[in-house]
């Protein structure tokens, strides 16, 4: 029993000082509108056709065909590489290639096109490992092998 006349006092000192702050006007806190973005379009703008423009980051002529310069830059085909014949250096064989510009290099084995890649390298041909331009899939490949041919009229 005493114990409860203890926090009676205590009880009441707190259930005062609550009310006292319900019933100051001071303290109430003042209604929040609701924000425009939440309430819900009317029909009549949810049916409305607007204008939007196009505006392309990247205007170029559709008719124009690519350049020499452009072509470079991305690589070259597999397809459009002449094979010449193979050379060895410092222990190493290399492919000597034209390229559709009339470009002669030597490439190793290994050598990354922008669909292929040099496999293999033997005396009488070289094998290219190719894959789709557009796929990033490089499991997915098909066998090329071009022969060395000989030049005519170049004895």
């Amino acid at each position: 029993m005493k114990r409860l006349q203890a926090f009676l006092p205590l009880t009441f000192l707190l259930a005062a000082s609550g009310m006292a702050q319900v019933t100051t006007p001071a303290a109430t806190p003042a209604p929040v509108p609701p924000p425009a973005s939440a309430a819900e379009p009317s029909f009549d703008e949810l049916i409305e056709i607007k204008a939007t423009p196009y505006r392309p980051a990247l205007t170029r002529d559709p008719f124009s065909a690519p350049t020499d310069a452009e072509q470079a830059a991305k690589g070259d085909l597999v397809e459009d590489m002449g094979v010449k014949g193979w050379v060895r250096r410092g222990g190493k064989i290399f492919l000597v290639a034209t390229d559709s510009r009339g470009n002669v290099r030597s490439l190793p084995v290994g050598y990354n096109f922008r669909d292929g890649k040099i496999a293999e390298i033997t005396e009488k041909a070289v094998t290219f490992q190719c894959w789709d331009i557009n796929s990033t899939n490089r499991s997915a490949f098909r066998t090329v092998v071009k022969t060395f041919k000989r030049e005519e009229g170049k004895r």
